[in-house]
């Protein structure tokens, strides 16, 4: 199960805690700590708070983007998950008003020395490859130091089996930060429907949820910020590494332009006619051949031309090797057959503004990845199971499947009613069906049409009434 920690997540029910002083004698892979701070004694946590956008709640940590201790006059600047602040898979965003907050000294005993400081925009945000945003406070950096808010410093990304500790709030909104130490690992990609997240990383931390998204991972050693919650896995926690984030500051500035700054160039990709498939399949031809899957990919991308390629492997999109030449942005369909064998595939894509862009490392981290899972091209089966009810009737359950997109069911008399004449089929509105005692015994006759359009043998079933 794999899911974004936004909201709409499991509500889950923690346990109770002693309250204790985070200290580097925490036990690893010990359960979650209510973190404390009435007498300053979690103080370098202050500036990690609640972030609330919209209808969404989420977690944003202060950054100490100063490069000597005199620059804290620029702005403040919080870094948090892109999909917090409405990120939209193909769009990397830039310089875009927002409205928001977030409560800094957010503990769950100082309700009362809350700090809120405004949202004023987004910076840079991102769902293609990362999930992360970074968001400029309407305050200075300066002001939220005189408020006793601690920024934090980003670092890379330890080795995998580093000790790391997340701190956050997971379901229950207001009860402020807790603490869980565990081991980091690298995990090579994510994937939650339709984003794929690359050079991720997994931890088994405990006591996060609904909510977490955009809490804050330390490296134990260094108590540097190397990576943010993004997804759930299971029982696993997925998090996006910041590196990328770290050079672009200068004496207290986001620059963006730096050289040493892995977020530009980015493009905005807008898919036409419709979602994007995630699965695909093959069809059979009446003479027995195989028509292809294609990638069906049609967009609009606010850049003069493009490059794309397919691969296996997310991570090679970050690889300019095997990329095509470039296409004018008035071209933008891409309908290669996908497979033949089944699995997954990657369609990779980056803007570009010219024949002869390089493939700058910023650009290549920013390419856009779909994913599309093809199936095997044999034809679907129903899959139809029956109970017997305490009436006397039988409940029906035709089962989801991602492969079949409906079926087609008749009904009728056994004696009269075949299967094989595909006259008197209608579209099954639902998945489950009770047939009252009364009209037992009947024959049911299903048909299952997948997503390459193709029809399964027509199945039959014989409900009997209950002898007695």
């Amino acid at each position: 199960m794999q899911k974004v920690l936004t909201l709409a997540f499991l509500g889950m029910t923690l346990p109770s805690f002693t309250a204790l002083a985070a200290s580097d004698e925490t036990p690893p892979f010990a359960p979650p700590i209510v973190l404390h701070n009435s007498n300053g004694e979690n103080a370098q946590w202050t500036g990690i708070g609640r972030l609330t956008w919209q209808n969404r709640r989420c977690i944003a940590t202060l950054l100490d983007s100063r490069d000597e201790p005199s620059n804290s006059s620029g702005p403040a600047y919080v870094l948090t998950a892109g999909h917090c602040v409405g990120g939209i898979n193909g769009k990397i965003i830039t310089d875009q008003p927002i409205r928001g907050s977030v409560t800094f000294n957010y503990f769950v005993d100082t309700t009362e020395q809350r700090h809120i400081a405004p949202l004023k925009q987004v910076v840079w945000s991102s769902l293609q490859g990362a999930d992360l945003a970074l968001l400029e406070l309407d305050t200075t950096l300066k002001h939220l130091l005189d408020q006793g808010i601690t920024p934090r410093k980003l670092g890379p990304s330890p080795a995998s089996g580093a000790q790391v500790q997340l701190i956050g709030e997971p379901s229950s909104i207001d009860q402020g930060l807790r603490l869980s130490t565990c081991v980091e690992r690298f995990a090579s990609i994510s994937r939650v429907a339709s984003w794929v997240w690359r050079n991720t990383r997994r931890n088994d931390c405990q006591g996060f949820d609904e909510g977490a998204s955009g809490s804050p991972i330390f490296d134990a050693a260094s108590q540097r910020l190397v990576s943010v919650v993004n997804s759930l896995h299971g029982t696993e926690i997925g998090a996006i590494p910041v590196g990328r984030v770290q050079g672009c500051f200068a004496k207290g500035q986001v620059d963006l332009d730096s050289s040493n700054c892995q977020l530009l160039p980015g493009f905005q990709l807008q898919p036409q006619g419709g979602t994007f498939k995630s699965v695909a399949k093959a069809r059979t031809l009446a003479d027995g051949s195989l028509e292809q899957a294609r990638w069906g990919f049609s967009f609009l991308i606010d850049t003069p031309r493009y490059r794309y390629k397919v691969t296996q492997d997310a991570l090679a999109c970050e690889d300019p090797a095997g990329y095509s030449g470039t296409i004018p942005a008035s071209e933008a369909l891409i309908n290669d057959p996908i497979g033949p064998a089944p699995g997954t595939y990657y369609l990779c894509l980056v803007g570009v503004q010219s024949e002869d862009q390089l493939p700058w490392p910023a650009l290549m981290a920013n390419s856009l990845s779909l994913a599309v899972e093809l199936l095997p091209s044999a034809k679907p089966s129903p899959q139809v199971s029956t109970v017997r009810l305490d009436n006397g009737g039988i409940r029906v359950t035709w089962a989801r499947d991602p492969e079949i997109v409906f079926y087609r069911v008749k009904r009728g008399d056994p004696a009269t009613t075949d299967c094989a004449d595909p006259s008197g089929y209608r579209l099954l509105p639902g998945y489950s069906r009770d047939i009252p005692a009364s009209a037992l015994p009947l024959k049911l006759c299903t048909v299952a049409i997948d997503l390459a359009k193709q029809s399964s043998p027509a199945r039959s079933d014989l409900l009997q009434a209950t002898a007695f």
